[in-house]
């Protein structure tokens, strides 16, 4: 059976899945939410945390996400089908190969910018409980719980309409999307150490060095060198030096784009 979980009742996503061919879910909200009146006795609805699902199969499903008729019959499918697998991806998109193990997805989103939004993502419940990864305000940390849950694989024949949501409008907000994301490329160099990164030094550095740039011009090139140089790959007097450069080149490109 699988759980999909809702941070509310969106009436998109309500719908999608009253339209479902096979019935085998249930749907969690935080709390009681109007939006689900209509859809009383048409779907399973439960109130709780994410944590608290005894399904062995979740799904996140956020606004932007619209899940056709044959997804959870899919779905479900393939977790019978690979019992060896605990996370499987519905493809956004081109370029998701079959399967994937942490180093190859890490490529395929941070190189290639393959989308994986967290709704194309579902999760065997122990093993998404076992390995979950949350940042500091207790929110879930998406792609770092799916590489610390990898190897994935792809749902066959399935695919997932998905509007990627508009970029913030707030300065704020923007520079927390940065913040989080650094923090996530913090968590990387932790979750696969120094000898086993999946990137040369020099394309990890170049990596690191464009996202730490974005804070450009809202923070002055001595903060930024700061924040740069706390990352692990940056340790060293040799590697200090090329981060610095790497720094320096990306606050440049930037500085050309704005």
């Amino acid at each position: 059976m699988l759980a999909f979980i809702l941070e509310k009742g969106d009436e998109k996503l309500l719908g999608a899945l009253a339209l479902q061919k096979c019935k085998d879910f249930s749907v969690y909200l935080p709390a009681d939410d109007p939006a689900v009146a209509d859809y009383e006795g048409r779907l399973d609805f439960r109130h709780g945390d994410w944590q608290l699902a005894d399904e062995p199969l979740l799904c996140f499903l956020q606004p932007g996400a619209l899940p056709n008729a044959r997804f959870v019959r899919r779905v479900l499918r393939s977790a019978r089908r690979h019992p060896d697998y605990d996370v499987f991806h519905v493809k956004v998109g081109k370029g998701f190969p079959c399967k994937a193990d942490a180093k190859k997805l890490f490529k395929l989103t941070q190189l290639e910018h393959i989308p994986a939004p967290l709704s194309s993502f579902v999760f065997r419940g122990p093993r998404l409980r076992e390995k979950a990864v949350f940042r500091a305000d207790g929110s879930l940390n998406a792609l770092a719980t799916v590489l610390a849950c990898a190897p994935v694989r792809k749902v066959c024949w399935e695919q997932l309409p998905w509007t990627a949501p508009q970029p913030p409008r707030d300065s704020d907000e923007a520079e927390k999307l940065v913040k989080d994301r650094l923090d996530f490329l913090r968590w990387t160099e932790s979750f696969f150490g120094d000898d086993d990164y999946p990137l040369s030094v020099g394309d990890q550095l170049q990596l690191f060095a464009r996202e730490v740039a974005k804070l450009h011009p809202a923070h002055d090139p001595e903060e930024l060198k700061e924040i740069m140089d706390n990352f692990q790959v940056s340790q060293g007097t040799i590697r200090k030096m090329r981060a610095s450069s790497a720094l320096k080149a990306a606050i440049k490109e930037r500085e050309n784009l704005l």
